[in-house]
C-alpha cells in the first residue's frame, strides 16, 4: 500500500498516510484529527531542473549497482 499525502477540507490539517488505493480513490479514509472524509491530495513538488546545475546528485546504492547515471 502507497503512502498518501492529503489534507483534510474540514479542518485543513496535513496528514502522510498509509492506505489502499482503492480506500482513496472511493474516499474511505477518515483524517486522523476529526474523523472527516473529505481529504484531497497535497502535491509536494516533484524534483525538477534547477537552472546552473549540471551535474545530477551522487546515487546513494552507486558501490552497489554501479549507479543511476551509467
Amino acid at each position: 500500500m502507497p503512502f498518501y499525502d492529503l489534507r483534510c477540507i474540514k479542518c485543513n490539517k496535513e496528514h502522510n498516510i498509509h492506505a489502499s488505493m482503492s480506500d482513496k480513490t472511493e474516499n474511505r479514509i477518515p483524517c486522523p484529527d476529526c474523523g472527516s472524509l473529505e481529504l484531497e491530495t497535497v502535491y509536494n513538488g516533484a524534483p525538477g531542473i534547477i537552472k546552473g546545475v549540471s551535474a545530477p546528485p551522487s546515487c546513494p546504492n552507486r558501490q552497489t549497482c554501479g549507479g543511476c547515471h551509467g
